[in-house]
């Protein structure tokens, strides 16, 4: 199936954490295999990892049985219009409630939310997990009534610490909603509406998947 996307022209700002082998919170080894014969050698490395390491996407298999994977995941989701919320005020495991998403910006119907809490600062800290989380409610309206395309954060989560049955979660993958967790650099964003494009490997069978999320600031 093909889809056509106009990608606008504009400033580019990569939202990707450096993935560092063998310093991630989850697991990320690499090694070289074979050796170069001459300085025009080619090598090949081997790398094991976790599905959810550094910045990645989540597809319906994380916590449905019979959800999407990365391969299933509609590549329109995770590419197109995109509209940034500014949470940073917010403390740790302080809630945002629905009344303080719908005034963070005009959220039109299929955008893509990415919430900046600034918590991309402690990634790959014992702080990491730290963040403030978004009510249930105001999860249930960005899905219902908003028909968002996904939901991204640049903390590692907007779960309430804790809660074994993710009811954010669920609402979304319910949905066919992708996630997008551990974003970087949503600070130096210029505008509150960028084009978004964080696409993952289509694997079959994989819940999650590292990305190389980028935003566009459109030209005037």
């Amino acid at each position: 199936m093909e889809n056509t996307v106009n990608i606008p022209k504009g400033r580019i700002v990569d939202l990707t954490h450096v993935l560092q082998p063998f310093k991630e919170q989850y697991t990320l080894e690499v090694a070289q295999r074979g050796k170069r014969q001459g300085p025009e050698g080619d090598i090949m490395s081997l790398v094991y990892m976790w599905s959810h390491v550094g910045t990645h996407v989540e597809a319906p298999l994380h916590f449905l049985t019979d959800g999407g994977d990365t391969a299933s995941l509609p590549i329109e989701k995770l590419m197109g219009p995109a509209i940034v919320l500014d949470f940073r005020h917010k403390g740790i495991n302080e809630a945002i409630s629905l009344a303080e998403i719908q005034a963070a910006g005009d959220i039109q119907v299929g955008d893509r939310v990415l919430t900046m809490t600034g918590r991309h600062t402690q990634y790959r800290t014992p702080q990491s997990h730290d963040r403030p989380y978004i009510t249930e409610e105001a999860v249930r309206w960005l899905v219902e009534d908003r028909k968002i395309n996904c939901l991204g954060t640049d903390s590692s989560g907007f779960e309430v610490r804790g809660v074994s049955h993710h009811p954010d979660h669920r609402l979304l993958n319910n949905a066919g909603i992708p996630v997008l967790e551990c974003l970087n650099n949503l600070v130096e964003l210029r505008q509150q509406r960028v084009f978004l494009i964080a696409l993952p490997w289509p694997v079959i069978g994989l819940d999650a998947c590292p990305v190389r999320a980028i935003a566009i600031e459109p030209e005037a």
